[in-house]
C-alpha cells in the first residue's frame, strides 16, 4: 500500500486522516462521492482498497475500545463477558459506513463530526445485537420486538396505556412508522418473549424508550415528567453540558472532550449569552490512562472552566431539588438515569 494511504499518528490526527481518506474510499465504493484526483482513484486495485479500509479502521480503534468500555459500564453485569464480541460488531458496523466520515458527499452544510460522535451513533444498534446474541435471539426476532415496542410507546404517549393486549398492537401497527406487518400469532410470540425471565434480566435503556409498568411505575414516570418540567428553565446548551458530563464521568474522559463537541460549539455560537464561551485556539485532548485521544487536536472549543462550573451549578441545584421534593433514592436514580439516556 502506498505511504500516502497509511495512518501515521505522529504526523496526522485520526480525524484529519479519516476526513482526507473518506472521499477516496467513497469513490472506490462507487457511491458518487467526488475526489479531486480521479486518476489516483482509478489506479487503486481491490487488494489495495481492502488495505485502505483496514488502515482507516485502525484510526477508529482507540475510540472503539473506549465506547465499548463505556457501554459495558452503563449495563453493569449484562455484557461483561461480551467485550470482544462487542468490539468486533462495532468494527464491522463502522467499516460499512467508514467512507461517510466527514465526507462532503454526505454532510449537510459545513458541519463536521468527531470520531467519538461517529462511533457513539452506532453503539445503540450494536448493543441491541449483542444483547440479542446473549439471549440467543435472531435478528428478525429483534426487529419484531422493536416493532412491537414502538407501538407500545406510541400508545403510551397517546393515552397513557401501560398494559396492552395482542389486539391493541395488531390494530395499531401503523404507529410504528415502519414497513413491518405482523400477524396476531407473531405479536403474541413477541409479547411472550418479552415476558420471559431472561428478557427481563437483560432489559437495558439501550433496547427501548418504552418500559412496561413492572419496570417503571406510573407514579415514577410522573415524578420524572414533573422534574423535567423544572429542568426546562435551563438553556439547551447548559443541559447538554450537564448530560454529557454525567455520561463522560463513567469513562476515562475529560472536560476537554465535551468542550470540543461540535454540537455544543454550535449551540453556544447560536446563543448570544454563550457565544463568548467559544475559544478559538489550538487544544489537545489527553487521557491520563490511554494517552492522546484519537481525535486530539481542535482549533475551537467551549471554555472548559465554563463547562465545569455549569456542571457543578446544575448538579448542586438538582440535588437540592431532590431534597426539597423529598424524593427517595430510587426516584433520584431514575431521574439521573433518564437524564443520562436522553
Amino acid at each position: 500500500m502506498r505511504k500516502q494511504f497509511i495512518f501515521d499518528p505522529q504526523k496526522e490526527t485520526a480525524s484529519a486522516y479519516l476526513t482526507r481518506m473518506s472521499p477516496v474510499l467513497g469513490a472506490l465504493r462507487n457511491d458518487g462521492a467526488s475526489v479531486a484526483n480521479q486518476q489516483l482513484v482509478s489506479s487503486i486495485g481491490s487488494e489495495e482498497q481492502k488495505e485502505i479500509e483496514n488502515e482507516m479502521c485502525k484510526a477508529f480503534e482507540k475510540t472503539i475500545c473506549t465506547e465499548t468500555r463505556r457501554v459495558i459500564k452503563m449495563t453493569p453485569g449484562k455484557l461483561d463477558d461480551y467485550e470482544d464480541d462487542y468490539k468486533n460488531e462495532l468494527r464491522i458496523d463502522i467499516l460499512k459506513e467508514i467512507h461517510k466520515f466527514n465526507n462532503p458527499a454526505y454532510l449537510e452544510g459545513t458541519q463536521t463530526y468527531s470520531i467519538d460522535a461517529f462511533v457513539r451513533a452506532r453503539t445503540r444498534g450494536v448493543t441491541k445485537k449483542i444483547i440479542g446474541m446473549k439471549r440467543e435471539r435472531k435478528e428478525y426476532q429483534m426487529k419484531r420486538e422493536s416493532h412491537v415496542k414502538k407501538i407500545m410507546a406510541a400508545l403510551h404517549m397517546e393515552n397513557g396505556s401501560t398494559v396492552f393486549k395482542v389486539e391493541d398492537i395488531f390494530k395499531n401497527q401503523h404507529l410504528a412508522n415502519d414497513s413491518m406487518e405482523l400477524s396476531m400469532d407473531q405479536i403474541w410470540d413477541v409479547m411472550a418473549a418479552m415476558e420471559d425471565a431472561s428478557y427481563l434480566e437483560d432489559l437495558t435503556d439501550y433496547e427501548a424508550n418504552y418500559k412496561e409498568k413492572k419496570f417503571d411505575s406510573v407514579e415514577q414516570q410522573e415524578i420524572i415528567k414533573e422534574f423535567m418540567k423544572d429542568m426546562s428553565a435551563y438553556p439547551e446548551y447548559e443541559m447538554y453540558i450537564y448530560r454529557q458530563s454525567l455520561r463522560l464521568r463513567l469513562d476515562e474522559t475529560t472536560n476537554k472532550e465535551i468542550a470540543c463537541d461540535r454540537r455544543l460549539i454550535d449551540m453556544c455560537k447560536a446563543a448570544p449569552e454563550a457565544c463568548d464561551k467559544v475559544i478559538y485556539e489550538r487544544i489537545v485532548i489527553e487521557r491520563p490512562k490511554s494517552g492522546i485521544a484519537p481525535n486530539s487536536e481542535f482549533e475551537e472549543y467551549v471554555s472548559t472552566t465554563y463547562i465545569e462550573t455549569t456542571y457543578r451549578r446544575i448538579d448542586r441545584n438538582i440535588r437540592s431539588a431532590f431534597v426539597k421534593k423529598s424524593l427517595d433514592e430510587t426516584d433520584m436514580l431514575a431521574i439521573l438515569n433518564h437524564l443520562i439516556n436522553m
